[in-house]
């Protein structure tokens, strides 16, 4: 089954530091209502405004591309955080991936981060129903984005 999905580098806010962007992959189940977005933090941001630090600036900013691309009905969404050596000029090891808890109160998103937890490549591939991801540089490459 083909589910609806959007690939595209987001550009945000952080709300403490200035423009930042990111690797934004969301995929969307209008079955089961639910939808899974893979935030990936990408090196040539400035490290002052990383994913982590405003988690909930990027969900005020990729929420209204998904409910435009995807759904307007997006359902439960699960958030990843999406870590690897396209994050940093440094080789950092393995790739990582930390669900985040995200609310949502009157309009205003808010990161529980006692909530957030981090999960492992299976995981993340049973959220998105079998799928795996394509390689960070791979997609940033189909984007035309600068290395």
């Amino acid at each position: 089954m083909s589910l609806p999905q959007l690939t595209q580098v987001l550009h945000w806010q952080n709300r403490w530091s200035g423009p930042a962007h990111t690797l934004l992959r969301a995929f969307h189940d209008p079955t089961a209502r639910e939808t899974v977005v893979v935030v990936s933090e990408l090196a040539d941001n400035p490290m002052e405004r990383g994913i982590t630090g405003d988690f909930q600036s990027v969900a005020d900013a990729a929420l209204p591309l998904l409910r435009r691309h995807l759904s307007p009905d997006l359902g439960h969404i699960v958030w990843i955080a999406h870590f690897g050596d396209f994050s940093s000029y440094d080789p950092g090891g393995p790739e990582t991936f930390t669900r985040i808890a995200v609310t949502e109160t009157d309009g205003v998103h808010e990161e529980n981060l006692h909530e957030d937890r981090r999960l492992t490549a299976q995981q993340v591939t049973e959220l998105l129903k079998g799928r795996t991801l394509t390689p960070v540089p791979e997609v940033l490459a189909q984007l035309g984005h600068p290395k």
